[in-house]
């Protein structure tokens, strides 16, 4: 259909993804979707897929989607199954006329700052979708949204089909940690992030135009040893598309274990990992070329009680701290106590000595 023969070119490659970008957007919750940076996304892509030629076999190409984009024609293959099954059904009904829809869409924008200039920019929906075709649904699980006018006795085949495709963006992520309100460093970083259980996306933009997804399936903790599952991802969205590498133990993170390498790390390989942020957060190193880094953000990837159970534990930890600042004093304590004494320079030396002090 997007071939010629044996053979795609770059343009009938360009035509697969808009159709499924296309047909992802025009079943989103909140109408159809435009992207003004899609071009650049789907030309990432191609340019990955086709090594910068004009064309590639069929073969060689499925073998790279089914590498770096698995889940891309998924939404492609079931519409046009569920249309060839059940079309018959709405014949002479309106398309439109009581249709259900429960795609996913993010929660908020997730904002990066370009080098340009300071203003933010957007990330892309269409940047999202390209994710959510790569990474496993264990990090794009769609949440439910129910419709007061829904039926409790079936579906109406509008719904099913929308339940078919609600996989393609993912609803659920929560803002963790965003460098340009919380401050670029790794203290700001582990403050904000740690004592979230459950799977983080961390996104590194860095100058030149490069950026970088790492996806953690477990909570981020702070050790000199590699940590994570079999979903551990790291994936380069720009300037080209494509995972780099996934599998277990490869990511790494210490700021004050002496003896071991400082900062952010991810890769296979502890020797010579693919990623590497130094512990002041200012450099971002891909493949040992290093790149001023220019904003880092965090989305929690977890269900709302992991979020809520986070929350909690900082609420926890910062009345711990305010029972630290209230010290009681014995008498005899308070006698020789230098506060004791900057207080009767400020003119109040008389105190009672049978009485603690706080």
């Amino acid at each position: 259909m997007y071939a010629e023969g044996s053979d795609i070119d770059q343009d009938g490659f360009r035509q697969l993804l808009l159709q499924a970008y296309k047909l992802a957007m025009d079943h989103y919750p909140e109408g159809p979707q435009t992207c003004k940076q899609l071009s650049n996304i789907l030309q990432a892509v191609i340019d990955c897929a086709f090594h910068r030629k004009s064309c590639v076999s069929v073969t060689f190409l499925s073998h790279w989607i089914e590498q770096h984009t698995p889940r891309l024609i998924v939404g492609i293959h079931r519409y046009v199954v569920h249309m060839l099954s059940t079309v018959y059904r709405e014949a002479g009904q309106l398309a439109s006329a009581g249709l259900e829809l429960d795609t996913p869409v993010l929660e908020r924008d997730i904002l990066f700052p370009t080098s340009e200039n300071k203003e933010n920019d957007i990330l892309p929906v269409s940047e999202v979708w390209l994710l959510s075709s790569s990474l496993p649904s264990f990090y794009t699980k769609p949440s439910l949204h129910h419709s007061p006018s829904s039926s409790s006795n079936g579906l109406s085949s509008q719904t099913f089909l929308a339940k078919m495709l609600g996989s393609i963006c993912p609803s659920h992520w929560t803002l963790l940690y965003n460098s340009d309100q919380h401050g670029l460093g790794a203290n700001r970083f582990m403050h904000h992030v740690f004592g979230y259980r459950g799977p983080t996306l961390t996104f590194l933009r860095g100058q030149d135009g490069v950026q970088f997804c790492l996806a953690a399936d477990s909570e981020w903790q702070e050790s000199h040893q590699y940590w994570g599952g079999e979903e551990c991802t790291v994936i380069q969205i720009l300037p080209l598309y494509h995972i780099v590498e996934r599998g277990a133990k490869m990511m790494y993170l210490n700021n004050s274990i002496r003896g071991y390498p400082k900062g952010l790390r991810a890769g296979l390989d502890p020797r010579k990992p693919i990623i590497e942020v130094n512990d002041g957060f200012d450099v971002v190193t891909y493949r040992a070329i290093p790149y001023p880094l220019i904003c880092v953000q965090v989305w929690g990837c977890g269900s709302q009680q992991s979020r809520e159970t986070q929350l909690d534990i900082k609420k926890w930890e910062v009345k711990q701290a305010e029972k630290l600042r209230k010290v009681k004093l014995t008498a005899d304590e308070w006698v020789d106590h230098p506060d004791r004494y900057l207080l009767e320079l400020a003119g109040r030396p008389t105190y009672s000595s049978n009485q603690p002090q706080q």
